[in-house]
């Protein structure tokens, strides 16, 4: 993914290819104007986790379930897989909340 921010979004953009416990995955980022096109992606055989906004906070999801919510102190994740913790721990560092704002907010 390289270095944190700029260049690390650009990776996303391509997608970057990982493995964990032997398990393949596909990390993405897609931004756009409609809100439900908007998200960070992890995807592979039997995995999908999600981050999409949602009201004010992004949220996380597994297997079409909401198990995570990040609030201002941090993420709360309930019964999370270690993939999800990862896709998590990755949102952060890479400042992959720019692929789930609105164009006009990630202006300011």
């Amino acid at each position: 993914l390289c270095t944190p921010w700029y260049y690390s979004r650009w990776s996303l953009v391509r997608g970057v290819d990982g493995e964990l416990d032997g398990v393949p995955f596909r990390l993405s980022g897609h931004s756009a104007l409609r809100p439900s096109r908007r998200a960070v992606v992890v995807e592979g055989a039997g995995i999908d986790v999600r981050i999409i906004q949602r009201a004010f906070s992004p949220v996380l999801i597994e297997q079409d379930e909401q198990i995570g919510l990040r609030r201002s102190t941090g993420w709360e994740l309930l019964e999370a897989s270690d993939l999800a913790v990862m896709a998590a721990c990755l949102f952060e560092w890479t400042g992959a909340m720019h692929f789930i704002q609105t164009p006009m907010i990630r202006q300011l």
